[in-house]
């Protein structure tokens, strides 16, 4: 079985990559994907005393998450993305119980982390969207998509455009 990791952000440009997908691959019913996002951190002093506890019972479940503390904002858009990609992919004739979401926490540098996660996770392709950034701003922000194919080797990566 092939295993996609499709990276996806919470603005609505990503889901194309889900649409392109699902073009790409139609009938391809042995495959599988990891639905996937960075979510950044933030301090937890700038959190509710309430919001910090709920992330520190989170930690002691999944000892990855163990010092990160990030807003429940950035979680619920996540979580939002998710279940419309999910959507998407199923109405893609793709089986639900091959399609899982995972996240991460940004302590990397953003393309890294989804590498390393596509590495560990054993997926063959990274699926990542591609903002049309001007030059001057791709220059000194950088582009997740142009640092992942530089660091790509094992894996593939499709780079789709919106």
């Amino acid at each position: 079985m092939e295993r996609f990791l499709i990276a996806l952000d919470c603005t609505p440009g990503p889901l194309r990559s889900v649409h392109y997908v699902n073009r790409v691959l139609r009938g391809a019913v042995d495959s599988g994907f990891v639905l996937f996002h960075v979510l950044p951190t933030a301090s937890p002093n700038l959190l509710k005393r309430a919001e910090v506890q709920r992330l520190e019972s989170l930690q002691e479940e999944s000892p990855r998450l163990r010092g990160y503390f990030w807003k429940r904002e950035d979680e619920e858009r996540m979580d939002r993305t998710f279940r419309e990609a999910r959507q998407l992919l199923i109405e893609g004739g793709f089986a639900e119980s091959g399609i899982v979401t995972h996240f991460a926490l940004e302590s990397d540098e953003i393309a890294q982390i989804i590498f390393d996660a596509a590495r560990e996770m054993g997926c063959s392709t990274v699926v990542v969207g591609r903002r049309r950034l001007s030059r001057v701003k791709e220059l000194l922000l950088g582009s997740v998509s142009n640092s992942l194919v530089k660091l790509a080797r094992g894996i593939s990566v499709w780079v789709v455009d919106y």
